[in-house]
């Protein structure tokens, strides 16, 4: 049944063409490569054009397991999903209940108010479709895989980039509050982009959200991938020798042992 729903809501959505086109995660012919290489290509382009890059990588709590059921039901019928249809989705996510399993002794059941169920086939599509507009809150480059996200903002001066920066982290803070989503501010990084040159004469970004500091990094962890502030892709050549080199070390066996 669920493959069925999703086939026809994936139809819906894309001959009407709702999703946002930045939206890399649970799409076809889409993937953190296609990804990673849109990334990879718009920031060495502006980098190219002398220009400096600031990227704010957000991490989102528990984004999943918070989705907000009347604010997707709502958004849904927004996108033009009919009466039915609404309904249907909300007789699907309702009346779900949980329990606990410690060493065999399990709580009562407990009713999940919210959240998209995980490990379903619907789950991750409803929850794209509950993040789409995440866009409308910011005026820069919005990149988006699922529950991850980066704010990118380039310019000659690394103080815009800094003010712009923070300006729209304060905006996306505020629809993640809207939303019933919650940004970790302790786990958001940001990290600046431009040439060796350039980079070696500037400071690390100096971004806050609500009073607190977002910690810049020469180097960050994206959907797997090592990315350093050249964009040079020696962090990720190392660690792929590092892993090729720990599967192919073979240990010596003295002939006694």
């Amino acid at each position: 049944m669920e493959c069925v729903v999703y086939d026809q809501v994936y139809e819906y959505i894309q001959n009407k063409q709702l999703l946002y086109e930045l939206q890399s995660g649970f799409r076809k012919s889409h993937s953190t490569d296609t990804y990673l290489l849109h990334l990879t290509d718009y920031i060495k382009g502006e980098i190219d054009q002398g220009k400096f890059c600031g990227m704010v990588l957000l991490d989102l709590q528990k984004a999943f397991d918070t989705v907000n059921h009347g604010i997707l039901l709502f958004k849904l019928q927004s996108m033009g999903f009919n009466v039915n249809s609404v309904k249907w989705m909300c007789s699907y996510l309702t009346g779900r209940e949980q329990i606990v399993d410690v060493n065999g002794t399990v709580s009562p059941p407990s009713k999940i108010t919210c959240g998209v169920p995980q490990g379903s086939i619907l789950g991750p599509m409803l929850f794209l479709l509950y993040v789409n507009d995440m866009k409308s809150a910011v005026g820069c480059k919005l990149l988006l895989y699922a529950d991850d996200s980066a704010l990118i903002v380039s310019d000659n001066c690394v103080n815009n980039i800094e003010n712009v920066l923070s300006g729209e982290l304060h905006n996306i803070s505020k629809w993640l509050v809207d939303n019933k989503l919650s940004l970790h501010l302790g786990k958001t990084e940001s990290i600046l982009f431009g040439s060796k040159q350039k980079i070696n004469k500037s400071p690390k970004l100096n971004i806050k959200c609500n009073g607190t500091q977002i910690e810049a990094k020469p180097t960050v962890k994206y959907l797997g991938a090592e990315i350093n502030q050249y964009m040079s892709g020696e962090d990720m050549a190392q660690k792929a020798l590092q892993k090729i080199s720990s599967r192919t070390n073979f240990w010596h066996v003295s002939p006694n042992t």
